[in-house]
C-alpha cells in the first residue's frame, strides 16, 4: 500500500516538469515573435503571461498532488 503511494509519489512530482517546459518554449516563442514584429511587443508579452500562467497551473497541481500522497504515506 505504502510502495503504490511513494510511487505515485514520485510520478506526480516529476508532472511539474512538463509546464516548466511550457512555460520555456512560450517565452522563446515570444521572444521570436517580437524579434520578427517589434510593433506586437505589447500583446505578445500579454498573451505569452496569459498561456504561461495556464501551463503554471498545471505545474501547481502536480506539486499539490505528490505533497498530498507525500503526507498520506507519513
Amino acid at each position: 500500500d505504502t510502495l503504490g503511494l511513494a510511487i505515485g509519489t514520485g510520478i506526480a512530482a516529476l508532472g511539474v516538469t512538463g509546464p516548466a517546459l511550457g512555460v520555456g518554449n512560450v517565452a522563446g516563442k515570444m521572444l521570436e515573435g517580437a524579434a520578427r514584429q517589434p510593433e506586437h511587443t505589447g500583446s505578445l508579452f500579454t498573451n505569452a503571461i496569459i498561456f504561461a500562467g495556464m501551463s503554471e497551473a498545471l505545474g501547481i497541481l502536480a506539486w499539490l498532488m505528490s505533497i498530498l500522497l507525500f503526507y498520506k504515506i507519513g
